[in-house]
């Protein structure tokens, strides 16, 4: 007989509509602790923070994720440049420590790796911030698309290379 499972809360998560296509938004007690376009690694996501919170997922919407849409949707229209939501980070601490700074990337604005690592105090962890930021769930609120090569080029984002270039592009137009 499988045991039931007991869950202390809920990972309640919504889509919401992009120039880039479906965005899956998630919310833990009223933090988002998502960001992400919706393809192979969605349901993944969800079930890794399920477990690391010990929360049912439960497909939802909440005040916090109907914020979130709203901001997304004024960031894409071009009238919304730094995101003001209540963020729950699920990393070791050297990853938050990098996310955190990649909150401090101008809007607009493009940093190598090796940068970040520098202004961590991690001179020569541009390959650890690489994978830092790669690991970042919470993607556009926390930019990490915002993060190129040393040399200028377009490097690995979660939602692929060419929503990255769109990203730099309409931030830069604004």
């Amino acid at each position: 007989m499988a045991e039931s499972r007991k869950f202390d809360s809920d990972l309640n998560h919504n889509e919401t509509e992009s120039p880039l296509g479906k965005i899956i938004i998630g919310e833990h007690k009223g933090k988002i602790c998502m960001v992400d376009f919706k393809g192979d690694r969605t349901k993944k996501t969800l079930k890794t923070l399920s477990r690391h919170y010990g929360a049912k997922l439960n497909r939802q919407e909440t005040p916090i994720l109907k914020k979130a849409k709203k901001q997304l949707s004024l960031y894409f229209s071009g009238r919304l440049a730094k995101f003001d939501l209540p963020l729950d980070y699920t990393g070791t601490g050297f990853q938050e420590t990098i996310w955190k700074q990649l909150e401090k990337i101008p809007f607009g604005k493009t940093v190598n790796y090796g940068g970040v690592a520098e202004k961590t105090g991690n001179p020569g962890a541009a390959r650890a911030v690489g994978a830092a930021v790669g690991s970042n769930r919470i993607s556009i609120v926390i930019p990490c698309h915002r993060v190129i090569g040393k040399d200028g080029s377009l490097t690995g984002f979660g939602g692929g290379l060419k929503r990255k270039e769109w990203l730099l592009a309409h931030e830069r137009a604004i």
